[in-house]
């Protein structure tokens, strides 16, 4: 791309970048994954996210390069890749656009060395701008339209890396420094001077990213001078933050990034974006706030200053009774019951009542439209099974049925009532006309309302935006040990876990083999409390495409005795589940919930 091309489009209008390739890959990606390296191993992980910002109405996509130069990969011991893994994201990246169909521009994105190698040693000062001119070279032969250097925080290196990467190619140049001065006064004065100070090597932007966020990121370009080189700002929106056992996500919501980026504009910002922690939920507000807008003229040096937000909410805890009996390690049981397909709810709400009066009865775990078939929405039922019998409630929630915006405004409701526990699950997909499927909303998927149901916790709904007193459900997950894919499988529970799931609710299963297996990938134990489920078969016919072999050979030998077969091996089954998992969900016989009782019973039994 010529750089003239480049500074019409910026002039024209204000170009939105990505957020932060590495937040997201944070959270796709299974623990200890080397995020250096992810177009190498994970490159579906990293086209998925190219593909998310660009959706959310980015126009200019970064290559996963920011930590792929030479010193960076062989302090991994990975030298030897580094063309490999250059060159694989630039395709990937250019892929993520053809397959888009949208006037994408591919930035090569290049990071900074100095706390890499020594810049204050003869060898460093000589390996840097080495290392830079590889990669830019790389990148640019490769396809990328552009390069950014970004978070560098030593001007001295980001001058040397400009002279490198222009020895090697002649692509445009963005560059970013950040600034990690934490404590006031703030040295934006001088701040704004670097950016001066780069602005007289004609670079296509120059600017500020990362720390120190928003308002710094706009003190910082309200001071700046020089007005010839269009400015760029991509603030992070806070740092990702591990907290039990779980991802919690940064404090700058999508609302505040999109006011952000409107007054950006007119500092004459041209290019906006994000960094860490700023995921296609911030793109897509920044999109949304800067469009049809053109960088504007600073104007006399008037003062702009991002509106302070309060401090948000300590994030609400699980309260219920399972949520406690789960954290003390007492093993609970749940049945799994199905609402009724009309309007009366009496025969289940006497099977609640049957086994809420039984002591070793936790809960009931309510399905939401099984098959796929209208039902008695689970919310609503649990809120009258637990009024009219006690007996505490799991309804299962799936983002099939409503929008992400609409299931959020049924769960405030369900907290009022005293629902505490959820089940998130994808849900069957209907089966309904010639097109199955095609009345479905799947606004989200499983991982995102995972986490939008771990955001009303901390006090945001999906978009980003305040609520009043927030929810704080136990969240359950369901996940299956058997699946053809084990890794796969068990890389999905984790993404769960870290998008905020509390336990867990295994699919059925008839022996422990595939369990143990499936707990062997995470060493030996699940990363969260987990639930087996029991099924007492009745039949040859009810177990013909969910049992294995050796069981379907014991029914059919037993001809009508089949479920006296059935009860013997959920017996067994609930016998050893404590030495395994964390409780067990009883699927009860077809329209007799009652009937589970006596299984529980005679597991009981010594």
């Amino acid at each position: 791309m010529k750089a003239e091309d480049l500074r019409r489009r910026l002039a024209d209008h204000v170009v939105v970048t990505d957020g932060a390739m590495g937040s997201e890959l944070l959270q796709r990606l299974p623990e200890g994954s080397r995020l250096e390296l992810a177009v190498h191993e994970h490159p579906q992980a990293v086209l998925d996210i190219h593909l998310a910002y660009i959706e959310a109405g980015a126009e200019l996509i970064e290559t996963a390069t920011f930590g792929s130069s030479r010193p960076r990969l062989e302090r991994g011991r990975a030298g030897q890749l580094t063309e490999a893994v250059n060159a694989a994201a630039v395709k990937l990246a250019r892929e993520a656009r053809e397959i888009s169909g949208r006037d994408i521009l591919v930035a090569g994105s290049i990071g900074p060395l100095a706390g890499v190698l020594d810049l204050d040693e003869p060898g460093g000062l000589a390996a840097i701008p080495a290392a830079h001119a590889e990669q830019a070279a790389i990148l640019a032969g490769r396809g990328a339209d552009l390069l950014v250097l970004e978070t560098f925080f030593r001007v001295d290196e980001l001058l040397l890396a400009v002279e490198a990467v222009r020895g090697v190619c002649d692509l445009p140049i963005i560059a970013m420094m950040t600034f990690a001065h934490e404590r006031p006064p703030h040295p934006y004065r001088e701040q704004a001077e670097v950016l001066d100070r780069l602005a007289e090597l004609e670079l296509a932007a120059v600017g500020v990213n990362c720390a120190p966020g928003p308002m710094g990121a706009l003190e910082i370009l309200r001071q700046v001078r020089q007005e010839r080189v269009p400015l760029a700002a991509a603030p992070n929106s806070g740092m990702l933050v591990w907290r039990e056992g779980r991802i919690l996500m940064p404090p700058a919501t999508p609302s505040y990034l999109a006011r952000f980026a409107r007054q950006a504009a007119g500092l004459s910002c041209a290019v906006v974006g994000g960094c860490c922690g700023t995921g296609p939920e911030h793109i897509r507000a920044i999109a949304e706030a800067v469009r049809g807008l053109a960088p504007q003229p600073r104007s006399g040096g008037a003062s702009v200053v991002v509106e302070a937000r309060e401090p948000a909410p300590e994030p609400v805890r699980p309260s219920s009774a399972l949520a406690a009996k789960l954290a003390r390690g007492r093993f609970v049981r749940l049945v799994q019951l199905d609402p009724p397909k009309g309007t009366k709810a009496d025969a289940i709400l006497e099977a609640a009542a049957t086994l809420g009066a039984h002591p070793d009865v936790d809960g009931v775990d309510i399905n939401s439209n099984p098959l796929a078939r209208l039902r008695m929405d689970p919310l609503f039922l649990g809120q009258l099974i637990q009024q009219r019998t006690g007996l505490e409630t799991v309804p299962h929630v799936t983002p099939r049925d409503a929008s992400l915006m609409g299931l959020q405004s049924q769960l405030l409701g369900a907290w009022a009532g005293g629902i505490r526990n959820l089940l998130a699950v994808t849900g069957d997909p209907s089966q309904l006309g010639d097109y199955p499927g095609v009345h479905d909303v799947y606004h989200v998927d499983i991982f995102e309302l995972v986490r939008a149901l771990s955001r009303l916790a901390e006090g945001f709904d999906c978009a980003g935006n305040r609520i009043g007193d927030p929810p704080g459900f136990l969240i359950g997950v369901a996940f299956n040990p058997a699946a053809g894919d084990p890794a796969a499988e068990a890389d999905r529970l984790r993404r769960k876990v870290d998008n905020g799931a509390h336990f867990a609710m295994a699919q059925v299963g008839f022996d422990w083999e595939a369990w143990d297996r499936f707990a062997g990938l995470f060493g030996g134990e699940l990363p969260l409390p987990a639930l087996a489920a029991v099924w007492p078969l009745r039949s040859l016919k009810m177990a013909l495409r969910v049992v294995p072999e050796s069981l379907l050979a014991e029914l059919e030998a037993a001809g009508a005795d089949a479920a006296r077969v059935g009860g013997e091996r959920a017996v067994r089954l609930l016998r050893e589940a404590p030495q395994r998992a964390a409780g067990v969900y009883l699927i009860a016989p077809f329209k007799q919930p009652q009937a589970i009782v006596p299984l529980i019973d005679e597991a009981a039994e010594v």
